[in-house]
Formats: structure tokens, sequence, C-alpha cells
């Protein structure tokens, strides 16, 4: 009688072998297919997802497969060279699917080896059974799951939520929130789940401060329960917390935020399990602070670094994704080169800045401003052809207000009549009309279009 899961395997592996050429075992452990025994392979395939190969498909079915010919079954995964044929049946515990038994051969399978797996893998699964079930994954082993987890996302919001969730499940404790400090020095929560999730997110700066000074030196903070609280606690009480731990999310030495686990219920002071999520509040402020590097690398890439507008790269590829009813406007400053020849460039540059907040700030909704070269500037937007005129003569009138001129063509994406289809095509004549703008005497919006109209 087997006394543990390794047991059980092993001597069921050994008991296969006595019948069949390649006898395996796999059992779900922390959401992969692991061997658990094997005989007559050289090599061995594990980590299956319950979706990937025979043994997977088999899994997430929870139905028997006999693969007479392997190689033309997409869904066979080769250990050795050479394979032709596969049996494979689930193995259940308490009803469950947790793995699944399976055979390999060079030759053929006899016609009956499903109905002979089915009766090992009820015999496995009664075994399991017999010493409890399936073992709990070790903590090392899910804290090591979360943590790679987190080293892939670059999504600031999609690292919290697994924080969150990761926090929740290393600790123990039902709840969990991630808190941060905004940009007006203000303690916030910018990620809660579990069933205090919305008591804990209603703290008060103040109440955070308190939480925060617990873990102020870099150390975490465990009140497991079970005692009086003390004065100026009193705000656990209200929330129903009966168990906190605090760990603090440091990055260069400095604290940027907390990662907090909550219970309902008293929870002991266990100092694996805090080194644990101590380590995962680590891993989560570096994974943090990659995606906040990231964000501000794609926001340069995208951005001009003298006006703070989007650049010609930008506009380029929102232009290619316009769709008919976006007006195209391209904008000249009105004797540019002058400004820098007569007072010089560092003046032409406080002009750009200041022009381009300007015609920021006379643009609406999903209105989007670019600096396109020296003194080029364009702006996409939905609009109607009435509605691109205003807008183009407003941002004219903007252009006075720094003490400057501007000449504006504009066009429609999607103006089929008038040859305007493309996005391109929409560019191509609004700055033809740009070029009409000039030729007028500049200090003028002209839209494509409007002789005809």
């Amino acid at each position: 009688m087997a006394s543990t899961v390794a047991e059980a395997c092993e001597g069921m592996a050994d008991d296969l072998r006595e019948t069949f050429e390649l006898p395996s075992i796999y059992l779900l452990v922390d959401g992969r297919l692991r061997c658990q025994a094997a005989r007559g392979y050289f090599q061995v395939v594990d980590g299956f997802t319950p979706s990937a190969g025979i043994i997977g498909r088999v899994v997430a079915r929870g139905e028997p497969v006999h693969v007479e010919d392997a190689q033309q079954d997409p869904n066979f995964i080769a250990a050795i060279p050479g394979l032709a044929a596969e049996a494979c049946v689930p193995v259940r515990v308490f009803d469950e699917v947790v793995g699944a038994l399976s055979v390999e051969s060079m030759t053929q399978l006899p016609a009956d080896v499903v109905e002979v797996l089915t009766v090992a893998a009820q015999h496995l699964g009664a075994a399991i059974e017999r010493v409890g079930g399936m073992p709990p994954v070790p903590l090392a082993q899910r804290l090591a799951r979360i943590a790679v987890g987190l080293t892939s996302l670059t999504d600031a919001a999609e690292i919290r939520r697994r924080a969150v969730d990761g926090a929740r499940e290393v600790s123990g404790m039902s709840s969990a929130s991630l808190n941060a400090v905004g940009p007006d020095g203000t303690w916030v929560v910018v990620c809660t789940a579990g069933p205090l999730a919305e008591a804990l997110a209603q703290w008060t700066h103040e109440e955070h401060q308190v939480i925060a000074a617990w873990v102020e030196a870099g150390t975490s903070s465990h009140f497991p329960g079970g005692v009086d609280v003390p004065r100026g606690y009193e705000f656990l009480l209200r929330s129903d917390v009966r168990a906190i731990a605090v760990q603090p999310l440091a990055v260069a030495g400095r604290v940027t935020g907390l990662l907090i686990t909550a219970d309902t219920h008293p929870v002991p002071h266990d100092p694996s399990v805090g080194a644990a999520v101590e380590l995962l509040a680590a891993q989560t402020a570096a994974s943090l602070a990659n995606a906040e590097a990231m964000a501000e690398l794609s926001r340069r890439a995208e951005e001009d670094p003298l006006t703070g507008l989007r650049n010609a790269a930008s506009f380029a590829a929102d232009l290619a994704a316009a769709t008919p009813g976006t007006a195209c406007l391209l904008i000249d400053i009105d004797h540019f080169k002058a400004v820098n020849d007569s007072f010089g460039h560092i003046a032409g540059d406080r002009l750009l800045c200041a022009l381009a907040d300007e015609l920021t700030s006379n643009l609406r909704g999903d209105a989007r401003l670019y600096r396109v070269g020296g003194d080029e500037l364009a702006a996409l937007l939905p609009a109607t052809a009435e509605q691109a005129s205003t807008v183009g003569l407003r941002l004219v009138e903007a252009a006075r207000r720094v003490r400057t001129t501007v000449s504006i063509g504009g066009a429609l994406v999607g103006d089929v009549v008038a040859g305007r289809d493309t996005p391109e095509a929409a560019r191509l004549h609004a700055d033809r009309a740009l070029y009409r703008a000039k030729s007028a005497g500049r200090d003028r919006f002209l839209l494509a279009g409007d002789e005809d109209r």
C-alpha cells in the first residue's frame, strides 16, 4: 500500500511496464501536467498545459483517447523518435480529473488498451484518495509562478491586478490591496480584491499614513489578530479587518507603495509566508518600475521633445488609421525663418512652444495636434466640412494671440467625390489647400474643395 502520491505513481508505472512498452503518469501541479513516473524513456516531456498534446487533451476533456497513428495526430508530441501509437486515459480523484495515465509504443497497441488503462487509472485514483488526495503545491513553487508571470508584463494595471491576486494566494488571506502615493502626495488605493476590497478602498490618506509608518524602515508588518487593537488603529475594526500584513513596495530604497493583505479572521504569523509575500512585493515594485520606464520610452518615441506635441511618426501612424469623417489640417507658421534669422533660434523655439500651447487649448475632444517639421504642425480631428472650417478659423485666430500668423490647409478623409477617399489622398489635398492659403496672403484657413462647394 502506497503511503504517498509519489509511491502510488511509481508503483503503477512499474505495474504497467509489465504489459506496455512506454508507460507514464502525469498529474496537474499548479496548472501544468508534471510527469510523476515514466518507464522505458531516455527523455521525458514535462510541463504540459491542459490543452497541449494528447495528454493535455485528455485532461481538458476528461475523455480517453487511443491514437493508432500518432504521427498523423496534430496533438501528438513525440518524446522519442519512432513512436507509432499512444493511448491515454484521465485519472480522477474525488470525481475530479487531476491527471492522465499514458502508454506509447513503437508498434500498434492492443485493441483493449483503453479498457486496461481505465481500470489502472481507477486504481491509481483510489490510491491517491487513500493518502488524502493531491498534495498542496509548495509555497516556493506558487511564488515562482506568480513572480515569473509578473516579469513578463508591461501593462501597469495588469501588474497590479496580478500582484493583488498573487498576494491573496500566497498569504492565504481573503483580501488584498495595492496602494500608491499620488502626484499630489496623497495615498490612493489603485487595486483591490476580495471580500474586504470595498472597505480597504475607503481608507483615508491619514489612515494610510498610519499603515505606511509601520514599514517606513523597509520592514514588513503583520498584525495576526486575536488581541485588542491599540488606540489609533480603530479603523481596522471599522473595516472588519481582524488580521493584516503590510509589505512596502520599494525602488532604489524609496517606498513607492504598499501591498496589503487582510482577513476578517485572525491569521497567525508564518515567517515563510511573510518572506514569500515580501519577495512578491519586491517583484511587483520592480515590474511596475519597468512598466513605467517602458511607457516613458514609448511616450518619448511618439513625442516632439521641444513642444511636447506628438511627432511626425505618430502623425503618420494616426493618419494611416484615420477613418472617413476625419479632418486633416496642415499648419505652417508664416515667416518663421525670419524669426530665427532676426532673433535667434531660442526665440524661435519659444514661439513654437507658445503656439503649440495656444493651439492645443483651442482644440476639443478627440482632436490631436502634431509637430511634423521645423515650422510645420498638423491636426487630426473628427469633423464635418463645416466643423473643420470652424476649427481651422479658430486656430488662425489663436495664432494671432501669440503674435504670429499661420496658414492652414484642410481636407476630409472619405470625400470620395472629391478624390479624398484615402487618408494619404486627404493629406495631399490638405497640402494643396495649404499652398493656396499661403499664395493668397497667408494668415488664413482653406478647406480643400471650398472652390467647388
